[in-house]
Formats: structure tokens, sequence, C-alpha cells
């Protein structure tokens, strides 16, 4: 028994002495999610039992050919770069021999979503990982505009465009209670791949007061809201029935009175 437990010990220290002179990669998260128009980082690094002589990575998106930043440390700067990637994708050169292999990317939108792999190599061995970014674009404030018959039905439409994906949407009034059942949204397709939306909201006798639209992104916590303000107008011909009925009934009881005298 004494004997397994010290060659097992052995393998042990084997695989240790083998693996502490290679190096690997691991980067933060396996996915990252971003907003359209900011800037983000994929934050990766490489570790290695000895020290690194010299390192090369290059950065590629898998679904185009072109390569988003390569890096090498004698020429110290990207070579064979993606136009689109072209002073958005930046490295942390002061940090790579430390380990850092982050990627920068500005001004990202939703077309930069997909799978970006990292491969990285020295004169003797080399590694790979991956990370995929999901870019999410909040849309324009929403604009809120009416229309109504003579029923008592008064329709709200709240409109925005430029989201992705689509976002939650609710109605509320003044008083803070959810009139989302009452509502009826529609999606269509807008420029870049985003997502135009149209939600409207039906409700008899209305009562006079605010009424808001917001528009929501769950994952990036994130949304938009507008609020229409209704007053109610009474038609021209109902003031003035109510007008006349009044002075009638002033000059029947001004009649009634002066005959007592």
């Amino acid at each position: 028994m004494n004997c397994l437990l010290h060659l097992l010990v052995f393998l042990v220290a084997a695989v240790e002495m083998t693996v502490a002179g290679r190096f690997k990669v691991k980067c933060k998260e396996e996915k990252v999610t971003a907003k359209a128009g900011d800037d983000d980082v994929i934050q990766c690094r490489f570790y290695s039992g000895n020290k690194v002589g010299s390192v090369a990575f290059v950065w590629k998106k898998a679904d185009t050919m072109g390569i988003v930043y390569n890096y090498s440390r004698s020429q110290g700067n990207q070579t064979e770069q993606d136009p689109s990637y072209r002073n958005r994708a930046e490295v942390f050169a002061n940090e790579i021999p430390e380990g850092n292999l982050s990627l920068r990317l500005r001004n990202m939108s939703l077309s930069d979503t997909g799978i970006y792999k990292l491969h990285v190599s020295s004169r003797s061995q080399s590694t790979d990982a991956q990370v995929f970014l999901s870019i999410r674009a909040l849309g324009t404030q929403p604009v809120i505009h009416s229309s109504g018959d003579d029923l008592g039905l008064l329709v709200l439409v709240c409109e925005s465009s430029g989201w992705y994906p689509a976002p939650s949407v609710t109605w509320e009034n003044g008083l803070g209670e959810n009139l989302t059942r009452h509502s009826h949204t529609e999606l269509f397709n807008c420029t870049g791949g985003s997502v135009c939306v149209k939600s409207t909201l039906e409700l008899m006798n209305w009562p006079t007061g605010n009424y808001t639209c917001t528009m929501w992104d769950q994952q990036l916590d994130e949304g938009l809201s507008s609020t229409f303000s209704l007053i109610h107008r009474l038609p021209l011909g109902t003031v003035i029935g109510a007008t006349g009925a009044s002075v009638c009934a002033f000059v029947l009881i001004v009649a009634v009175c002066w005959s007592w005298w």
C-alpha cells in the first residue's frame, strides 16, 4: 500500500514538472455582452511556469476571413488586419510581458457579434482560447402619438427603432398601474439587422392623466421611456348644450322666486 502511494506521488510530481514548462491561456469570461456604440475589452491572459522569451498571438473572428489583430514581439504591431477593425482593435502592448493578451474593440456595432479566437505561440509551444461576443443595441427614444373617435375609444401608439434584440414593452398610467395587457406590440426589420417596435394601447373611457411607454433590454438592464399626458376635451356641442341647460335652469329659478314675491 505504501509503495502504491509513493508511486502515485511520483507520477503527480512528474506531471507537474512537465506542465511547468508549458503555458496556457485563460479568458475571464466565455461570453461577453456589450452595447453597440460602446468600447469594451475581451479579457484574456497567458500563464507560464517558465519565463517566455518570445510570444506571438493573433485574434480572429470565426465568420470572417481577415484578422482582427495580429501581434508579434519582433514587429510590435498588427499585420493583415481586416479593414473593418482598422483603428478600432488594439491590445495592451506594454502589459503583454506580464501576460495580458486582452483585445479592446472601440465603437462596436451589431456586426461585431460572433466568436473571437485567440491563438498564442512561442518558439516551441502554442495554445488557443475563444470567447463569444454578443452586441446588443438600445433604440431611439420612444415617440407616442394618439388618435380617437366619438365612441370614447382612444388609441396610443408608441414607436421606436434601432433595437437588438427586441425589447420588452410595458405601459403604465400615472398611478403606476400596469396596462400592458391592453396593448399589442409589433416588430419590424430595420436597417443593419436591428428591430423597429410599434406598440398600440387601446382602452375605453380613459381618465385624464399620464400614460408611460417603456422599452427595456433585460440583459443590459437599460431602457427608454416616454410619457403622454391625456387631457379630455369635451365636444363643442356638449359644452354649448351644458351651458344652455344651466342658463335655462337659472332663469326658471329666478322666475319662480319672483312669483313668490
